[in-house]
């Protein structure tokens, strides 16, 4: 074990400096590997036989047979590298979703250097694969799952680009980092008491926020406020840009606080947030969130429900 554990070390410290991390990789010569398939074995062993066979029976004609076949496989060889090197991989956009489930990644493809490349197959360590083919000027993408092992960021592994087009004699493939990750959730643990403040305790003040139901007013428009809030009447008349504020009753409001879920280690009041979470989104109950480093102002909707996923996705994470 020890001795096996020390060659998966030094092959992927080779691989490391044969292709290091990069968010966008084109394959090459140096990133490419080709060795004969199954097919491509039986398909020598019987060149083999009839050069063999030529031989001992003094048959000419059976061994310009196998001469030809040779010179088939080599001119297989050329095409399956050529059908895999010259593709441009650029790492995408990333799904996330909760611990112990699946998350998924997105591949782009491009032809980067004009040629088509047809059937190339795709797969993470341990996710489902995909086939794709990209024609010159085209740009594709691909989205494979990965397992999300435990919370946090997750890399999976090198990627495994393979083909073996166009005769199948050959697989050329290539293990490339696109240094992508995922983002894995807290698993929700339902349970316990809502670890909440607010409410009663903020009786009759009243609190700007956008989104809500009572007008209070213009301010001017900032950059990342959100299109839906921009008063565009005023804009069409004046030229220009304010950002409409509304306010709500404190009281109704609840804080989802780290602190008050005491007697627990962090991975379960992480788990037993991220299940608050998404029963304040089912209540339809404005929420914010308080853990330690991290503070969500009170909000309601996709946006924000991802927003605190993520914030207790990251919670110990540089």
């Amino acid at each position: 074990m020890a001795i096996r554990e020390r060659a998966r070390q030094l092959y992927a410290r080779w691989l490391n400096r044969r292709l290091p991390p990069a968010r966008s990789q084109q394959l090459n010569q140096r990133s490419v590997f080709i060795f004969p398939s199954s097919y491509g074995f039986l398909y020598l062993l019987i060149v083999v036989s009839l050069f063999i066979g030529g031989i001992n029976y003094e048959n000419n004609l059976i061994m310009a047979l196998a001469f030809l076949l040779v010179s088939l496989f080599v001119v297989a060889i050329l095409h399956t590298f050529r059908n895999l090197s010259g593709v441009e991989i650029r790492a995408g956009g990333y799904e996330s979703g909760f611990a112990g489930d699946r998350g998924s990644l997105e591949v782009v493809l491009t032809a980067a250097d004009g040629h088509p490349h047809r059937a190339l197959e795709f797969r993470w360590p341990g996710g489902q694969g995909g086939e794709l083919s990209v024609e010159p000027g085209e740009e594709k993408s691909l989205w494979l799952t990965v397992p999300l092992s435990r919370r946090g960021r997750i890399h999976p592994g090198r990627l495994l680009v393979r083909s073996t087009w166009p005769l199948g004699w050959l697989r050329a493939w290539s293990l490339v980092d696109l240094d992508h990750r995922c983002l894995a959730w807290p698993r929700p643990l339902p349970g316990g008491d809502c670890p909440s403040g607010g409410g009663d305790e903020t009786e009759g003040r009243r609190i700007r926020v956008q989104g809500s139901d009572d007008f209070q007013g213009l301010r001017g428009y900032v950059s990342g406020d959100s299109p839906r809030l921009v008063d565009w009447k005023a804009y069409a008349r004046s030229g220009d840009l304010y950002t409409k504020l509304f306010a709500d009753p404190a009281e109704g409001w609840l804080w989802l606080e780290w602190e008050r879920m005491t007697g627990q280690d962090a991975e379960t009041r992480l788990a037993r947030l991220s299940w608050w979470v998404l029963e304040m989104e089912r209540r339809r109950r404005r929420y914010g969130l308080r853990i330690p480093g991290t503070e969500l102002a009170p909000s309601l909707g996709v946006d924000h429900r991802r927003e605190a996923l993520d914030s207790l996705a990251l919670y110990g994470e540089s």
